[in-house]
């Protein structure tokens, strides 16, 4: 039986002025599968992220969600298409002035706004308890620690129960039981919901726990390394430096 393609990357170049970040890459994201996404610190790992989110208008080619290419959406097709779409970022994105649960409310309110109050404010108070930040319902952004908006963050790319939810490096900040309790969250939600999971991560362990397929993003190019065990296995050296933590290999540190 044939997987059913959700996203599409065709002959994609993108570029920032003179800086190329990707050059003609191609991809398709199946529906319910999930990716994660690895390489060395500003790889690209984030602007791919958010070139499959259609945050990123490519230089060349076209990016595809069900068929339709992103940027050519009117703004209604557009604010329709995001109630299926979730994205927790790198910094969380949180908004200072709201408190906790009206951070979640957010993305209730923008596209249900017919929904009785009571209910928002239930369903706004599940997703805090079920990232374990029962309690920190008035608190604001900055009165949590790093860890905790992140876990805030990812109760609110899931409060829509999106069909496709993006995540940039979810796990960043967690302490280790903390870190194992959130990838259990991430992969039960996706079980649930059969989404679509797109994940950028920095650390090897839950990439290896909660991806079907393994991309790495270097050299401007998407290196499709297959499934955890392929990708433990895979004969490019720069696969192998980068999951074995090595400093010695073709993968260069970046000036600092």
């Amino acid at each position: 039986m044939s997987r059913k393609i959700l996203i599409e990357i065709q002959n994609v170049t993108l570029s920032f002025g003179e800086n190329t970040i990707f050059e003609n890459i191609n991809l398709d994201v199946f529906e319910n599968e999930s990716i994660a996404l690895i390489g060395p610190s500003g790889g690209g790992k984030t602007v791919l992220l958010k070139l499959l989110a259609g945050v990123y208008k490519p230089t060349k080619g076209r990016v595809l969600i069900h068929g339709e290419d992103w940027q050519s959406l009117e703004s209604e097709e557009k604010h329709e298409l995001a109630k299926k779409v979730g994205m927790m970022f790198q910094q969380s994105a949180l908004f200072d002035t709201l408190t906790s649960i009206e951070n979640i409310e957010f993305p209730i309110r923008e596209h249900y706004d017919d929904r009785p109050e009571k209910e928002i404010k239930e369903l706004a108070k599940s997703f805090l308890e079920m990232v374990n930040l029962a309690g920190s319902e008035d608190k604001l952004p900055s009165q949590l620690s790093g860890g905790m908006q992140k876990r805030l963050a990812i109760a609110r790319a899931l409060v829509l129960s999106p069909e496709v939810v993006f995540y940039d490096d979810p796990l960043a900040g967690q302490d280790p039981i903390q870190s194992d309790q959130m990838s259990n969250l991430i992969i039960d939600f996706k079980n649930k919901n059969r989404s679509t999971l797109i994940m950028a991560s920095s650390k090897m362990k839950p990439a290896f726990n909660i991806a079907d397929r393994i991309i790495m993003v270097v050299d401007k190019e998407l290196l499709i390394t297959g499934s955890p065990e392929e990708t433990k296995a895979h004969k490019d050296p720069r696969v192998q430096q980068f999951i074995n933590g090595n400093l010695e290999g073709p993968i260069k540190m970046r000036s600092l």
